[in-house]
């Protein structure tokens, strides 16, 4: 029985080295490519490249993309927009989930609605067109709303396993429900406040169907908009464009990688009472 167990664990873990790599195949491509010239990588495949032309399709790529002015819009973006996420919807799941009435439960519920009904962009361009929204503003917001829900699940799933008994302790002490909140209740969030921002962080970073719309200007283009540098009319730069979304995806993995622990931890503390 031991061994049947030994056996089929060996399996299992074989068989997720082969996933591991088929994910990875991906990121291979469009590394090895942004290596090659450019008639070696509008072949698009993991071979090697015959010469290696890395400091020049860097400096090329950065020189042309206007990556620098990129770089800072999307921190102008992300950064703002994340840290409204965390806060507002810390807050909302805490009141939704202490409360715990019919009004409540409806809130939580028609916001809950906002994980499974699709974006309209055009309907949702014109709204911030006659709110008079711009650029920044109208996408911060669009990607406010839609990042919100997913947000508040994942905060009010893990507030189940914060005991009430805190909150009657803090009140007692005279603590206020401001100061509950942020001196006692919001430390106790941390896993889940990592794992919050590291997929806000990722899907405001990426994100591109919500940015070209309201960021049409290569003045206002996020990083991932850059890739539209290297395309023109009659040809594409392949090898720049590989080693602009090399550059795109880096700050997310490293992101990633450092924070991987606490997001294993917050994805399953929730999960164990409630």
């Amino acid at each position: 029985m031991y061994r049947r167990k030994k056996t089929l664990r060996t399996v299992g873990e074989i068989i997720g080295l082969i996933a591991c790599v088929f994910m990875l195949i991906p990121f291979w491509i469009a590394l090895i490519n942004s290596f090659k010239t450019k008639e070696e990588a509008a072949l698009v495949n993991i071979a090697l490249p015959t010469t290696w032309h890395i400091i020049e399709n860097y400096r090329e790529m950065c020189e042309g993309s206007g990556v620098f002015t990129a770089l800072r819009n999307s921190v102008m973006l992300t950064v703002p927009t994340v840290l409204l996420e965390i806060f507002g919807s810390s807050m909302i799941s805490f009141i939704i989930q202490r409360r715990n009435d019919k009004s409540s439960n409806m809130l939580q519920n028609m916001i809950m609605l906002g994980m499974f009904l699709p974006i309209q962009m055009i309907p949702t361009y014109f709204i911030c067109h006659y709110l008079h929204l711009k650029s920044f503003a109208a996408t911060a917001c669009v990607l406010l709303a839609t990042g919100l829900p997913m947000a508040m699940f994942l905060y009010t799933g893990y507030l189940k396993s914060v005991p009430r008994e805190l909150d009657e302790s803090a009140m007692l002490d005279g603590c206020t429900c401001f100061q509950l909140f942020w001196k006692i209740i919001f430390p106790l969030l941390k896993p889940m406040t990592v794992t919050v921002f590291i997929i806000n962080f990722m899907n405001i970073w990426n994100d591109f169907g919500t940015t070209i719309y309201f960021l049409n200007s290569s003045q206002n283009y996020t990083l991932p908009l850059t890739i539209y540098n290297f395309f023109g009319t009659h040809s594409s730069d392949w090898n720049l464009v590989f080693a602009n979304v090399v550059v795109v995806s880096m700050p997310v993995i490293i992101v990633y990688f450092l924070a991987q622990n606490q997001i294993v931890a917050g994805m399953t503390a929730g999960a164990v009472k409630g």
